[in-house]
């Protein structure tokens, strides 16, 4: 841009703001931001509550000691100030972490619940503070922990929740890798933990295997480890799957035996794809006893599974009656 171009743009902007109209514009601004600023110099001076974020750390734990639930990680203070003050703590530095020392509580106890002195916090926060500000309110009003120096155990992981599959699908097993985890706790809350449970899941209408990450459900004065999980959601696919199974006589005296019509009825079933082929008819049990028949005055038998294989469902019997006779056999002499 050469200088005449310049000159140009510069008499265009300067004649838009000195003129008549932009004039009284620009004056209003600079008379609205001075009220500003004094409205804002007198707010400063008044008096306000604002909150806090504090770091809350404990110190000094030994290497032989496990918190196995710590102190919260913030303090949240309520200071009352004027204004002026409280842009520096809002605006300012970042605030200094208060510091608990573990062996300002420290008894010698193999475990247990230590309960931090709310005063001796509040006086930390208030030598962080400026003397003119008052401090309101401190949350959490219950400041905690447990530590441990040994007791431990395992415990089995548990499913927590919902899991379930779509209708032409079923919940086959789901696995938790690893399957136990080991609990740190003081003795009198680690009698009473006997299983580790996942975080609630809900799984719905699955039609696929589902593998995720879980945390450990937390419980208070304990620790996990490790506290998540790798879990597994195995499910298959339903079929159907018919087998021929024979009827058999129990506690027939020597010289009876049953016969039935016909001797073998089918047995249809729902089964999973992944053992189709590992059941058979021999998995089934299909007797009568000699005392059922003594008792039944009609010349059919209802028939039912004495023992079937797990994984197996909506199991129908066909015939589900049958025909039967005693016959007189001949026993063999001694």
């Amino acid at each position: 841009m050469d200088s005449v171009q310049f000159k140009k743009y510069y008499t265009t902007v300067k004649n838009f703001l000195l003129g008549p109209k932009n004039k009284e514009f620009l004056i209003f601004l600079f008379f609205f931001f001075v009220s500003a600023a004094f409205w804002l110099l007198q707010s400063l001076n008044e008096t306000f509550d604002v909150e806090l974020k504090i770091p809350l750390k404990l110190e000094n734990v030994p290497s032989d000691v496990v918190i196995t639930s710590d102190l919260p990680s913030d303090l949240n203070v309520v200071i009352r100030d004027k204004g002026t003050v409280l842009v520096r703590y809002i605006y300012g530095t970042e605030q200094v972490p208060v510091r608990v020392d573990y062996k300002d509580y420290d008894k010698g106890n193999a475990s247990g619940r230590v309960s931090v002195t709310l005063l001796d916090v509040q006086k930390k926060v208030q030598a962080q503070l400026l003397s003119s500000t008052r401090i309101v309110s401190l949350k959490p009003d219950t400041l905690e922990y447990f530590f441990n120096k040994g007791a431990r155990k395992k415990v089995p992981v548990k499913l927590a929740g919902v899991v379930e599959t779509s209708p032409e699908y079923y919940l086959q097993r789901v696995e938790f890798t690893p399957d136990s985890v080991e609990v740190l706790a003081p003795s009198a809350i680690l009698d009473t933990i006997t299983e580790a449970f996942i975080t609630p899941v809900y799984f719905l209408d699955l039609s696929a295997n589902e593998k995720t990450i879980s945390m450990l459900r937390p419980v208070r004065g304990a620790k996990f480890i490790p506290d998540q999980v790798e879990m597994n959601v195995m499910i298959d696919l339903y079929t159907e799957k018919t087998v021929e199974v024979p009827v058999f006589g129990v506690n027939f005296p020597g010289s009876k035996d049953l016969r039935t019509f016909p001797s073998k009825v089918k047995v249809t079933f729902r089964v999973g794809m992944s053992q189709f082929k590992e059941i058979t008819a021999d998995d089934f049990v299909l007797a009568v006893t000699y005392e059922e028949l003594m008792k039944n005055h009609s010349s059919k038998i209802q028939l039912y599974l004495k023992s079937m294989p797990s994984g197996v469902s909506n199991v129908r019997i066909d015939p589900s009656e049958v025909d039967y006779l005693i016959e007189q056999v001949q026993e063999e002499n001694e």
